[in-house]
């Protein structure tokens, strides 16, 4: 008894010992003896690591690094000088047309006040007012009296497109743009109306004039022009805007605001002066009975319909 007694009791000491084993080392020795040899191994080839082409192979990676990034911060600032010097070479060169345009106008102003004067001393009054009705009628001469002012605008959603500076990369569509197409139906609707005289941005159209566009640019008698636009006619203010508004120029305007938001408004004036055309240059043309290439005056007749060769069909 004492023997069976002694050997379940020599179990139990051995059977605790193996769990205190299980509990205290988890890890089988031959294991842990393996996991230390890799760790030795493995801090080994850290510190080996860290040798001097190490360090400097980083180091030269972060240097071409370093100049790749200057490099294309270089050519990002140089791109936009040279966009910054190209609108500023534009604008310039805007300035010096203008200043030409203007120059142009009041020389053919005086000539026209020239020729009346001479025509007057002649005792030739009755051709005198003809050929200044003819000025009126064609644009040569600038012109006086009531009419209608329409204001045309783009879209404000287009205001909000206005950073972006490549229009070759712009996706946005331009249904809230004011296009060249507009612009002849809301013209050509004043002249329909019975306007007299009309000009756009201080342009005035002739027979002879075009509403073109360039890109994202308005072209009237290869002028740009930016918005707003201000179309601004002579003639009846009461039966001008009626007849507008009931024709085809005003039911085109409504269908833009509504279906595009195009803004617009129609105030009438007292007076309003448009100037002179500096564009009337007739080449070809000769009074009947002349002699082709003979010189002729810059003057035409008819009223005048402006009408852009070219244009887009964009907008049913």
């Amino acid at each position: 008894m004492s023997v069976g007694t002694d050997g379940r009791g020599r179990r139990l000491d051995a059977s605790m010992t193996l769990i205190t084993e299980v509990m205290e080392r988890p890890l089988d020795p031959g294991y842990a003896a393996a996991a230390a040899r890799r760790r030795s191994r493995g801090e080994s080839a850290a510190g080996s690591s860290r040798s001097p082409l190490t360090l400097l192979t980083v180091v030269v990676v972060g240097v071409l690094l370093a100049a790749a990034a200057l490099q294309a911060r270089g050519q990002s600032t140089a791109r936009l000088t040279e966009r910054a010097q190209l609108v500023q070479e534009i604008q310039k060169q805007d300035d010096a047309a203008s200043r030409l345009q203007d120059n142009n106008a009041k020389v053919q102003q005086q000539i026209e006040s020239e020729r009346s004067l001479r025509l007057q001393q002649q005792s030739q009054g009755g051709l005198a007012q003809q050929v200044t009705r003819l000025g009126v009628v064609t644009g040569a001469v600038a012109v006086v009296g009531p009419g209608l002012v329409l204001d045309v605008n783009d879209a404000e959603s287009v205001d909000d497109q206005s950073g972006v500076s490549d229009p070759r990369t712009d996706t946005q569509s331009d249904d809230g743009r004011v296009l060249d197409q507009d612009l002849q139906v809301l013209v050509n609707g004043l002249w329909a109306a019975g306007a007299e005289a009309v000009a756009i941005n201080g342009q005035r159209l002739t027979a002879l004039s075009a509403i073109r566009s360039a890109g994202l640019a308005i072209l009237v008698d290869y002028r740009p022009l930016s918005p707003p636009y201000r179309i601004s006619a002579i003639g009846d203010p009461d039966t001008l805007q009626a007849r507008f508004s009931d024709g085809a120029g005003g039911r085109d305007l409504q269908y833009l605001k509504d279906n595009f938001g195009i803004r617009a408004s129609i105030t009438t004036s007292d007076r309003l002066s448009l100037p002179a055309s500096s564009g009337l240059d007739v080449r070809h043309a000769v009074p009947e009975g002349g002699v082709p290439g003979a010189a002729v005056t810059p003057l035409s007749t008819g009223t005048g319909s402006a009408s852009g060769a070219g244009a887009k069909e964009k907008r049913p």
